[in-house]
């Protein structure tokens, strides 16, 4: 399978799991069975999201855009340090789910973080297309 086919199928199953995600915060009550599916889910994702980053990064990430723009490095190390934030903050949720005996009792703070997390996710994604869109269309040398 190539590269770019497993790469668009770790996006679609991370849109599916995103869904999932929502769905189970939305469950009420959030009991342990809840917890569980919590956990399913996010042992999902943390096992896409390397995958995926390694795919994009395979000739180093976001390489056609320093191609193009050496000088935006700065916003492309910013966004690689911003993934790996990403992944090391939803494996602490994870544990927070996972080590914590009574879910009920963190279910309403865990919610709240991981609604936050999916936001600065899906901005994450915004980030990266918004810099390979302006770097494909920047006119090099005109009034770009």
């Amino acid at each position: 399978m190539s590269a770019n086919r497993r790469l668009l199928q770790c996006t679609e199953l991370e849109y599916i799991l995103l869904g999932d995600l929502r769905d189970l915060l939305e469950e009420k009550p959030a009991d342990d069975e809840t917890a569980n599916w919590l956990e399913a889910v996010l042992d999902a994702l943390l096992d896409t999201l390397p995958e995926e980053f390694a795919l994009k990064s395979d000739h180093g990430y976001l390489q056609e855009v320093l191609d193009r723009f050496p000088n935006w490095d700065s916003q492309v190390s910013r966004l690689e340090c911003g993934y790996s934030l990403l992944v090391e903050r939803l494996e602490e949720l994870r544990d927070r789910i996972c080590n914590g005996s009574d879910f009920q009792s963190i279910a309403t703070e865990v919610s709240y973080d991981l609604r936050e997390w999916m936001n600065a996710f899906v901005q994450h994604h915004q980030q990266e297309r918004e810099l390979v869109s302006m770097a494909a269309t920047y006119d090099v040398g005109g009034n770009g």
